[in-house]
């Protein structure tokens, strides 16, 4: 049996089943052979003649021409692709077909994955680590799970570099409340293992049960248990979650050996840690302030924490993102931060990430943000932050192919999480795919509809599509309901777009008045003044983001809205500010 994976989807050829995301889909017969010979022979040209020939039998060549471009249209439409800007299937006028995008081959038999395309990287077999289940006392915590849990996860993630792919704790926690099998989680997180199990404690003691199971067949691989008295909790976490890495590693790796990893004593510095990290994976800027708060109370009680200080250096850069702080002094902050991280521990993968991030965004240092990025990544390729930020970097880099591949890659370790699956929809947006980019906000919004990001997206991709009414509703009612100055931008250049420059106006007085009470991006300013034609305006708002280093700035020459301005004068000096090289200025 032969699988075959691309994008958000996977084709079982024994089956012959199309899903999207785990869900099954509705294609007829001859759509999916014509679909099961395309991805057997990606980038290749399938002429219509050997459609015929494979597909069709003798004596139906009356119908042939019909009866293939119906199976297109249909193959196209459960797709989402569009004939005019294909992502998948591409018509090559009068000689055939070509299917153009990246394809994963997965040999069933012994689950080894081998890419079939040359756009190259290798693709490993993924395992996630579901969230262990508290038994104990009703009024004991169960921080001592969630520390095992990350303990595990982390040291996974370093121990398996090369050859497994430890999905990130955030998706795991979704896909388990709802209360689905084996084999359900499995297809839903696209992971071949899954390791489970509970603590119980009593007293003084604590008793952990482990299992490694094959979503595939839902069989157990492995199990044991372990009982430790409570004397040192972060001993027992550290401990034990060694010897269940080593038992999957023996399983999974039998070549490998755990390694330790630094952390602290610290038992109140880490349980401040764990109340960080737990903010951390709230959606978007939501837990922000008070991850923060957590993670400054673990320093204070433990200067020596590495992992806390590479947390907290991520989590001051997220806030300079979301404009919670003034994006300069938190990106100096995040520096130092990140540095005290790495003098205590150089192979914290967090903090290398904080690092690409000041690099790209303060310093607009690209070359140093990139070798950033790589450097977390070295350290621990399951880092699906490391992947999904350096995908969104590569996109604005102008590196469309390189850009799909790695934020695709961060799905898969991370498949539920908002900001991933957002990032994606980015991406595909600065390539011009508007049709993918309307699919996975969707998709995203079906996951949490309060997260405001892929609405923004979605309506921004359709203003590309030329749907300007849509687009300004859309975001109308999004402003509305959440008063967000981004929204707000974003929805007087829609309507500057619109012609209804006097509404457009009133907004960026509006967002004039809330700069007194908040930080608001002169860069998301700059762009409201594009869209209503005021391009001096626009100019002086870009340079106050300049100054200010605005996170955004990333995304000038690759943000469509900004092309009426590309022709100023004072626009290539803006990007010769930014640092940006000639390569990028031609592709803006």
């Amino acid at each position: 049996m032969t699988d075959f994976r691309f994008g958000r989807f996977e084709l079982d050829s024994r089956t012959r089943e199309l899903r999207k995301d785990g869900v099954r889909l509705r294609l007829q017969d001859q759509p999916f052979s014509v679909l099961a010979l395309m991805v057997e022979h990606p980038g290749e040209l399938l002429t219509r003649d050997e459609l015929r020939d494979r597909l069709w039998p003798d004596g139906t060549f009356v119908d042939f021409e019909h009866g293939l471009n119906a199976a297109v249209k249909r193959l196209r439409s459960v797709l989402g692709d569009n004939a005019d800007r294909p992502r998948f299937v591409e018509t090559l006028h009068r000689r055939g077909y070509r299917f153009i995008a990246r394809v994963e081959r997965v040999n069933g038999i012994d689950g080894a994955h081998a890419l079939a395309n040359a756009t190259g990287g290798d693709i490993k077999q993924r395992l996630a680590v579901l969230p262990f289940i508290h038994l104990g006392e009703a009024s004991a915590p169960d921080s001592f799970a969630g520390g095992l849990t990350e303990e595990l996860i982390t040291q996974l993630g370093r121990l398996c570099a090369d050859r497994l792919g430890v999905i990130a704790r955030s998706s795991c926690t979704r896909v388990q409340c709802a209360n689905r099998t084996v084999r359900e989680i499995g297809d839903a997180l696209r992971a071949r293992y899954l390791v489970e199990g509970t603590v119980r404690t009593d007293a003084d003691r604590v008793r952990i049960t482990a299992q490694l199971i094959d979503t595939r067949s839902e069989t157990q691989l492995w199990a044991e248990s372990y009982e430790r008295p409570m004397t040192d909790s972060l001993m027992v976490q550290s401990d034990i979650a060694t010897q269940i890495v080593r038992s999957v590693a023996l399983e999974l790796l039998p070549d490998r050996a755990p390694t330790s990893v630094a952390g602290t004593r610290h038992i109140d510095a880490y349980q401040n840690y764990l109340k960080g990290r737990y903010h951390w994976n709230r959606p978007g800027d939501e837990g922000l302030r008070e991850c923060l708060t957590f993670y400054s109370l673990a320093l204070k009680l433990d200067p020596g924490f590495a992992t806390a200080h590479a947390a907290m250096a991520r989590a001051t850069v997220g806030a300079a993102e979301y404009y919670l702080l003034e994006p300069r002094a938190a990106l100096d902050a995040a520096e130092a931060s990140a540095s005290r991280a790495l003098a205590i521990d150089p192979t914290e993968s967090e903090a290398h990430v904080a690092l690409a991030e000041v690099r790209r965004t303060r310093d607009w240092d690209w070359g140093g943000a990139e070798e950033a990025y790589r450097r977390a990544l070295m350290f621990n390729p399951s880092n699906e932050g490391a992947r999904r930020l350096y995908g969104v970097f590569l996109g604005a880099r102008r590196q469309p192919d390189a850009a799909a591949a790695m934020v695709e890659r961060a799905r898969e370790l991370d498949p539920l999480c908002l900001v991933t699956n957002t990032s994606a929809a980015w991406v595909s947006y600065v390539g011009g795919h508007y049709d993918d980019v309307v699919d996975r906000c969707r998709h995203t919004i079906d996951m949490d509809a309060k997260f405001l990001a892929p609405h923004r997206l979605l309506a921004a991709a359709r203003l590309q599509m030329g749907d300007v009414d849509g687009s300004v509703q859309y975001l109308d009612s999004v402003s509305a309901a959440e008063g967000d100055p981004t929204s707000l931008a974003w929805l007087a250049h829609a309507l500057g777009v619109k012609g209804d420059r006097g509404r457009a106006t009133d907004i960026l007085c509006q967002l004039d008045e809330l700069a007194h009470e908040r930080y608001v991006s002169f860069y998301h300013r700059a762009l409201a003044h594009t869209g209503i034609g005021d391009v001096d305006a626009a100019f002086a708002m870009l340079a106050r983001a300049c100054d200010e280093r605005d996170p955004w700035l990333m995304h000038l020459p690759s943000e469509p809205r900004f092309a009426p301005i590309r022709t100023d004068a004072r626009y290539t000096a803006v990007i010769g500010r930014l640092g940006l090289s000639q390569e990028v200025i031609a592709h803006a």
